[in-house]
């Protein structure tokens, strides 16, 4: 009875200690958790996750938020499901490569890191039904990488998606400016980003290593430039100089994205070929694409760097009768070696099965059909696999106007974690 009696208050105690959920114990579903933009399974439609501008997220910015400013980060997805789920999310610190910190969860949140998604609506009269949540996240304590995950509420260990976020503060200033290559071979395709930290309120052991910048294109994680060493240290001055006259700082200026306008279903708009609506599905069919690789640069018109913005032009609807559609891309081609993606903010960048476009000889092109959502899609075709560079297709040209951010990483003596410092984002044009 003594046992009995002393486990019925111990327990308790316990539960109240650790403040954690209990998974119960029939659950079986594990998923390994990658510190990526990723999706584990095909019911996740399409997710943003943004700067909340007027309580909407906005698709034009960047997953990045100042710490001491108000503004918070929002999410909002779609499940294809007729049924609603209890679903959450809980947020992981990173380090500067993308793997999880050794901080516990008290010391970047100040509150229990399981946050419940209440916020939902059905779609209306689509053809593919659809349930679209919202939420908006809590403010981390401090900066540094951060992954969103999102889970069936009963098991965070039933993965739904993934997605990377970055906090910072303005404590380092950022000069820079972007020029045509300085390695002559290259003047033609590449731009080159130069630039300055000025990290003076800092403590700093040695500087080359305690601070680590990156640069972004276009925020495209799979062609970051990393590992950066600074060409010019004035410690006295706490400055550091990246001013590279060989290949480190150089990145592909490729071309202007293509694009596809989807804001309405119902008639075929700007390379947009056909339109094919039955009961069960919308097709969209695009305009045959042609390799651009011995054309001059042209700047016909504002691209969106990649992005991409969801909105029903249908009269009389919102975003809430958006549909889904079987969208086909088509790139008229010989065949070439190598295997051959369309890419974008759209898909993450991400060159896998979902995104491979397969060759027909019979017709001379490659294609592929992708499910997007009402609404304005920039893509390039990249080539993987292949002696020649990715943007064989596309080609290469400094003039082209794409978005940079340079991230500042900073590891504080005797610290366990990464910081970010310094943010910036500019455009390769107007600087």
């Amino acid at each position: 009875m003594k046992n009995i009696l002393t486990t019925a208050i111990f327990l308790p105690v316990v539960l109240l200690v650790n403040c954690e959920p209990i998974v119960p114990q029939k659950s079986v579903i594990q998923k390994q958790i990658i510190f990526d933009n990723y999706d584990y399974e095909d019911i996740v439609g399409n997710v943003v996750l943004g700067p909340l501008i007027n309580q909407q997220v906005s698709m034009l910015d960047n997953p990045v938020t100042n710490l001491n400013e108000g503004g918070l980060l929002g999410l909002n997805f779609d499940l294809f499901t007729d049924q609603f789920e209890n679903l959450s999310f809980k947020i992981i610190h990173c380090n500067k490569d993308w793997v999880k910190s050794q901080l516990r969860d008290m010391e970047f949140l100040n509150e229990i890191n399981n946050f419940r998604i209440t916020d939902f609506n059905y779609s209306l009269n689509t053809v593919q039904s659809y349930i679209n949540y919202q939420s908006s996240l809590p403010k981390p304590l401090i900066t540094g990488n951060y992954v969103l995950a999102v889970f069936r509420r009963a098991n965070p260990y039933d993965l739904l998606f993934t997605r990377r976020f970055i906090v910072y503060e303005t404590v380092a200033s950022i000069d820079h400016v972007v020029r045509v290559s300085t390695t002559i071979n290259r003047r033609e395709e590449n731009q080159q980003i130069e630039f300055s930290i000025d990290y003076g309120r800092l403590p700093v052991n040695i500087p080359s290593k305690d601070i680590s910048p990156l640069i972004l294109q276009n925020h495209n994680w799979y062609t970051a430039i990393k590992t950066i060493p600074p060409t010019l240290i004035l410690a006295n001055e706490g400055v550091l100089e990246y001013r590279h006259l060989n290949l480190t700082t150089n990145i592909s200026g490729w071309n202007e994205f293509r694009f596809a306008d989807l804001r309405t279903l119902s008639v075929a708009d700007r390379n947009v070929s056909k339109i094919i609506t039955s009961a069960t599905s919308i097709q969209a069919i695009l305009g045959l694409d042609k390799s651009r690789a011995s054309l001059p640069y042209t700047l016909n018109f504002q691209d969106l760097n990649g992005r991409y913005i969801l909105q029903n032009n249908n009269p009389g609807e919102r975003l809430l009768n958006a549909n889904y559609a079987k969208v086909q891309f088509n790139l008229k081609s010989d065949p070439i070696k190598g295997n051959v993606y369309v890419i974008g903010r759209f898909n993450d960048w991400r060159m896998n099965d979902e995104n491979l476009l397969k060759y027909d000889s019979s017709n001379q092109r490659y294609s592929t059909t992708i499910l997007l959502k009402q609404g304005y899609y920039d893509y390039l075709y990249a080539v993987e696999g292949s002696s020649k560079p990715s943007y064989q297709l596309e080609g290469s040209h400094f003039e082209t106007e794409n978005e940079y951010e340079i991230i500042v990483y900073y590891r504080r003596p005797g610290t366990i974690n990464d910081e970010v410092v310094g943010y910036k984002r500019f455009g390769s044009i107007s600087n």
